[in-house]
């Protein structure tokens, strides 16, 4: 598995462009909405990305961390597809004004390429658990979940092994899984009686066999 996955904008990017915009700093389990008219850039933390649905209180659309970039379609005219990001952890995002960005990246042309790749690559994990939620069972949706955090977050660990270190609960994890609190909790401890992870909390987790997680992934229900 590759680490150190591009996560968008690169640090000297974030330092260009905080000298044009507003940071502010959210509080965990605050919610910076996404459907307003600047551009959001994460650059610190971790956020959960919802979009409001009727019957339910949102639904997970994936999660964000430093060098993201959200709401960009709300900032240049069309309808956000991403309704508000919840912090999981204390964060700090970057508002930027359509203009402002605009100036920045007609200086810097790289920065449109970024920003469409941080984005394209939300839309790609979007459909994948769309998908997942009609053809996979819970069991594979955790599954499939851990490795994503694993290839964005995670850090070689001893014997081949994967660590993850992500300030995520059980109760985050079932929401980016598509299932409840209880439900991934019980997944998460057969999949550390099977041998594919040891530890309980994120925070620490090591993934242990990559190839059976895959398995339970491409599964059906």
């Amino acid at each position: 598995m590759d680490f150190g996955v591009s996560r968008g904008l690169a640090t000297a990017d974030i330092d260009r462009l905080c000298a044009e915009g507003r940071v502010e700093t959210i509080a965990r389990r605050g919610i910076v909405p996404l459907d307003g008219p600047t551009v959001v850039i994460v650059i610190g933390g971790f956020f959960r990305i919802f979009r409001n649905a009727a019957f339910v209180r949102d639904v997970t659309l994936g999660l964000a961390s430093r060098g993201d970039v959200l709401a960009p379609s709300a900032a240049f005219g069309d309808r956000a597809a991403e309704t508000g990001a919840e912090a999981l952890s204390e964060g700090h995002v970057l508002h930027l004004a359509p203009g402002a960005w605009n100036a920045c990246a007609a200086a810097e042309p790289s920065l449109n390429l970024k920003m469409a790749a941080s984005i394209g690559k939300r839309i790609s994990r979007l459909q994948k658990k769309l998908e997942e939620l009609s053809r996979t069972g819970v069991e594979g949706r955790v599954a499939s979940t851990l490795l994503e955090l694993a290839a964005d977050h995670g850090s070689p660990g001893p014997g081949g092994s994967i660590r993850l270190e992500v300030p995520l609960s059980q109760e985050d994890l079932g929401r980016l899984a598509g299932t409840t609190r209880e439900t991934c909790s019980s997944i998460v401890a057969e999949f550390a009686r099977r041998g594919y992870v040891r530890g309980g909390r994120l925070r620490g987790m090591l993934v242990l066999d990559v190839p059976a997680l895959e398995a339970l992934a491409e599964s059906g229900p």
